[in-house]
């Protein structure tokens, strides 16, 4: 596992400190680079390309910009909803619930700030997938070819998955206990959020949607991933948790030898 900060994605070898780093999280800091000298531009590395054995993981706080733009930055270069088209907003528009119109905007803000970077272009002309709300799995084109993303929220955080091949990715949270349930040994709810997530994503990968994976042996897992049988396949479930309340799992078809998680630190 190699952990970048989340500004350093797209950058290639220009390592980034102090404001740039903040910039490197709106579209100012595209600007920037799009105002150098041609010979500069040229001199960019190629985007980075996702590799076959490779899982990319990022982990975006929706607190702020570009996610929550607020004062004089509100509608600005760093306020991601002018990233968006008008045809994402009449799809936000026409969701019944304001929790659906956020989950649905932060992922479209997050992918359009992924591809951009990816593209080395602005994120509003970066070439995102097809919205579909209450769709956070898909397929699409990459620099480099077709890969897979899925999305996962818990709380105030959206994760993003990406990889060669399909991919599935859940977070989950404990519940939390009371005094009299926890005085009469309910089972722990760390241990039942980790369980919930691990069969969560292993029914995602299997295409089952939301349901749990309710036949798999899921043991514990002492070591980085875990070989499933589910389905039919052997799933393999890789548990990143972010700390001992947030279960987060990524699950693929295949070994996974090498994973780049951006913005990950704790």
């Amino acid at each position: 596992m190699t952990y970048v900060p989340l500004g350093q994605f797209g950058q290639g070898g220009r390592r980034l400190t102090g404001s740039a780093q903040n910039r490197a999280l709106a579209s100012s800091d595209i600007e920037a680079v799009e105002q150098v000298g041609d010979g500069a531009r040229t001199a960019l590395t190629p985007s980075a390309q996702c590799g076959s054995d490779e899982l990319w993981l990022w982990r975006f706080l929706l607190a702020g910009r570009p996610f929550g733009a607020t004062g004089a930055a509100a509608g600005g270069p760093d306020d991601g909803a002018t990233w968006l088209s008008a045809a994402e907003h009449a799809l936000a528009r026409r969701l019944p619930r304001t929790q659906m119109r956020h989950r649905f905007l932060s992922e479209r803000i997050a992918l359009r700030w992924i591809f951009g970077r990816w593209f080395r272009c602005t994120p509003a002309q970066a070439p995102v997938p097809v919205a579909t709300p209450g769709v956070s799995s898909l397929a699409c084109d990459g620099p480099h070819g077709k890969v897979w993303i899925d999305m996962a929220h818990a709380g105030l955080w959206l994760f993003v998955a990406m990889g060669q091949g399909p991919v599935a990715l859940a977070a989950h949270a404990p519940t939390p206990v009371g005094a009299d349930e926890s005085a009469t040994g309910a089972l722990d709810p760390f241990a039942v959020a980790r369980d919930t997530a691990h069969r969560l994503c292993l029914a995602r990968l299997a295409g089952e949607g939301e349901a749990l994976a309710s036949g798999a042996d899921i043991p514990l897992l002492a070591h980085p991933y875990v070989s499933v049988p589910y389905a039919g396949r052997t799933r393999y479930l890789y548990d990143m948790s972010v700390s001992s309340r947030l279960t987060v799992v990524a699950a693929r078809d295949s070994i996974v030898h090498r994973m780049r998680a951006f913005g990950w630190q704790n």
